[in-house]
């Protein structure tokens, strides 16, 4: 009687562990099936509220990149591989970049933009692609030297498939100067002024014409930038520029003219005062030279020039 008592408790309490099981995969599923369920209507809820594309481009035509940064990011958390939006989300991250005075956040824009354009590249078509090569060649170019040469792959590649953006050969321009390539440089900005003239052209012609050390030209263009320009530190920087260059070629009295036309307007521009000295050096009036270098650094003491020639 025993054993078959203790037989049948036995069959009892298997039937009980095999219930028991059962009820808890029943209650996984259901758990697991409600998950799905809810992740489910979570994520149509959430599609159902992202902004449809049309807003994009209201933002984009009012010059709302803020708003249009914001949407995009959104978008981009659901459908991180849109194409469209990515290359959108870009242009956002560098025009958002000019606009901040954060050296820091404008760094972080720069990189976001040109992540965010990489991305969208193969994801576009290649009419697409020219205004993003035109916005990356910029933005890699605004992220400095080391940078330059694939401002100027992207610029170049919009340039040759048709854009026609008007500082498109001014970029080109800086790239190329920024590369020591002042042969394009000179070629480009040439193109730009012609497109767009200003005084600020003029002078960095001048001062490319300058680094190929083609003095006539380089003269020509700062002359005309000193004519034309209402900026008056624009206009001191070319008299300098000139002074040095009719130094370099002989003409210590002219050189010395500029060099105190610049003084009447700005006592404490430190590179005329520097000039000056270098006349006084031409003279071998060695007295008046380091006094003026001594005044330099004075006004500037990391004066590169100027401490060299006082040996610091």
């Amino acid at each position: 009687m025993r054993l078959r008592s203790s037989s049948k408790k036995f069959l009892l309490t298997s039937r009980h562990s095999i219930f028991t099981g059962s009820l808890i995969r029943l209650v996984l599923i259901i758990l697991f099936a409600s998950i799905i369920v809810f992740s489910a209507l979570a994520i149509r809820s959430r599609m159902n509220t992202l902004p449809p594309v049309s807003e994009l481009y209201t933002d984009w035509n009012n010059e709302n990149y803020a708003s249009l940064h914001e949407k995009t990011s959104r978008i981009l958390q659901v459908h991180p591989l849109n194409g469209e939006v990515l290359a959108l989300h870009g242009f956002a991250s560098y025009y958002l970049s000019l606009a901040e005075t954060d050296t820091a956040l404008t760094r972080d824009y720069l990189v976001e933009s040109i992540t965010t354009l990489r991305k969208a590249w193969l994801r576009v078509s290649s009419r697409e692609r020219v205004s993003m090569a035109y916005i990356l060649g910029k933005a890699y170019y605004q992220r400095g030297v080391f940078y330059a040469d694939l401002a100027l792959k992207y610029l170049d590649y919009a340039m040759n498939n048709g854009a026609e953006y008007r500082d498109i050969h001014e970029f080109r321009g800086l790239a190329a100067e920024l590369l020591g390539d002042y042969r394009l440089a000179i070629a480009s900005f040439s193109e730009a002024l012609v497109h767009d003239p200003s005084d600020l052209l003029l002078f960095t012609l001048a001062r490319n014409y300058s680094a190929v050390e083609d003095t006539v030209k380089a003269k020509q263009y700062l002359l005309e930038t000193i004519r034309t320009t209402s900026d008056e530190l624009l206009e001191l920087k070319s008299r300098y520029e000139l002074g040095m260059i009719l130094h370099s070629e002989g003409n210590v009295e002219e050189a010395e003219k500029e060099f105190n036309a610049i003084l009447e307007k700005d006592p404490n521009y430190a590179d005329a005062h520097y000039g000056l000295g270098v006349v006084y050096e031409s003279r071998e009036d060695m007295i008046l030279a380091r006094a003026s270098w001594r005044r330099v650094l004075r006004l500037n003491p990391v004066h590169g020039k100027a401490r060299e020639k006082l040996t610091l």
